[in-house]
């Protein structure tokens, strides 16, 4: 996650806070059905992502895809693939095993859901003006992680102006107008 902080020239201060959030990263996974069941059998997504199942068989033959959690769980869950090409979708939103069968076939699977990428929330507060020198603090950082201060002129054509490694959830950036940019914003590296 990084936000971006704009700054105004010191005789007319303006500060600007804009957040800029990243997309957690969410993919489609497929599973195909036949009458020898469904491949992978098993899979192991993240949390957000989508599986869909396809119907494969070259004798039409209808196929679903069925929880084997009772009916009122909320994650449960029964798609019917009547024909060759037929499609069911469903996003797994929670953490955990979750089990299916084949209710007109043969096949049984296993969809595994991990925790999802989580990223860090970082805020750019307080900036202001003093003794000619620009000053925020950027807070939500994760300790030991490398971050970057980056300025910009134009909000495309960045530019890294300081790298730490944060020891704590936040840091002081004093004298960011040497820096030469309107904006500014922290990025937490991998």
């Amino acid at each position: 996650m990084e936000k971006e902080l704009s700054r105004g020239m010191p005789s007319l201060f303006v500060a600007l806070l804009i957040t800029v959030g990243l997309p957690l990263h969410s993919e489609t996974r497929y599973v195909t059905v036949d009458g020898s069941g469904f491949a992978p059998a098993s899979l192991t997504v993240q949390a957000g992502d989508t599986v869909v199942w396809e119907n494969v068989d070259d004798e039409d033959f209808p196929h679903t895809t069925t929880s084997t959690l009772g009916i009122f769980d909320p994650n449960y869950w029964d798609g019917y693939l009547v024909s060759l090409g037929e499609t069911f979708a469903r996003t797994f939103n929670n953490v955990g095993t979750f089990n299916y069968i084949d209710k007109v076939g043969v096949g049984t699977g296993t969809i595994i859901v991990s925790p999802g990428v989580v990223t860090p929330v970082i805020n750019l507060v307080s900036p202001r003006m003093a003794g000619g020198q620009f000053l925020f603090e950027a807070t939500g950082l994760t300790t030991g992680k490398v971050n970057v201060l980056l300025s910009s002129t134009n909000l495309s054509d960045w530019v890294a102006v300081s790298t730490n490694t944060a020891a704590s959830g936040s840091i002081a950036f004093t004298n960011a107008a040497v820096f030469g940019g309107w904006y500014y914003r922290v990025v937490e590296l991998p």
